[in-house]
């Protein structure tokens, strides 16, 4: 959910926005779901030629993307806002917002409604069973933050297998998958990126990334 202020830097291999632009490449029609301050918005609206609709549900965060997206006030929960969009888009953008939601099944089940042929599925979460998580709890320890994985606003925390099972169960297919680390190994990866190929996602992914294609 893109409330909080941030830079997407294009160049960063271990950003999950640098890679949702990527995915979502030049000239499409996108429903950024969340889209908070319209960071990804603007990028995708001035840089590669999008038109972007956003859904968001605080309207202070939905002026700020006043010239670059059209927004909707709303919930992303709230079935009848998909159907009264009335218009097919060639990207839906859902980056870090599924964890926030109480049921993410509907927006899931929604948006095979709102794709045009050959449209694309693109989501972020995170990884709840990265192994600093682990070993917070193993030391008996669950703690929020005000962002990251632990972040005190999430109602759902997401391993590798259980959004599996949550894309399987609305009708997604996978067409391509990725994942970030932490800063730390974030910055040896700039410098020698094919490390990551030596990571196990389920440990040490901050975040899941996700492209995926309708099936329903």
């Amino acid at each position: 959910m893109n409330r909080y202020a941030f830079a997407i830097d294009l160049a960063n291999s271990n950003s999950s926005w640098a890679t949702l632009v990527r995915w979502t490449g030049r000239n499409q029609r996108v429903l950024d779901v969340g889209c908070g301050r319209g960071q990804l918005g603007r990028i995708l609206h001035e840089q590669f030629g999008c038109t972007v609709t956003g859904i968001e549900i605080d309207p202070e965060l939905a002026r700020e993307c006043v010239g670059y997206a059209r927004v909707i006030l709303g919930c992303a929960e709230d079935d009848q806002l998909y159907n009264n969009l009335g218009e097919k888009f060639d990207v839906i953008v859902c980056g870090d917002v599924l964890e926030h939601l109480r049921d993410p099944e509907i927006p899931l089940r929604a948006f095979h409604r709102l794709l045009a042929p050959q449209g694309r599925l693109l989501i972020s979460v995170p990884n709840v069973a990265q192994f600093r998580i682990r070993w917070m709890l193993l030391r008996g320890r669950w703690e929020y933050t005000p962002e990251g994985i632990m972040d005190e606003t999430h109602l759902h925390w997401f391993t590798r297998a259980s959004l599996d099972r949550l894309l399987t169960r609305c009708g997604w297919r996978q067409n391509a998958f990725d994942f970030t680390v932490g800063p730390d190994f974030g910055r040896r990866l700039q410098r020698a990126p094919a490390l990551k190929k030596l990571l196990p996602p389920t440990l040490f992914a901050t975040q899941f990334l996700m492209n995926l294609s309708s099936v329903a």
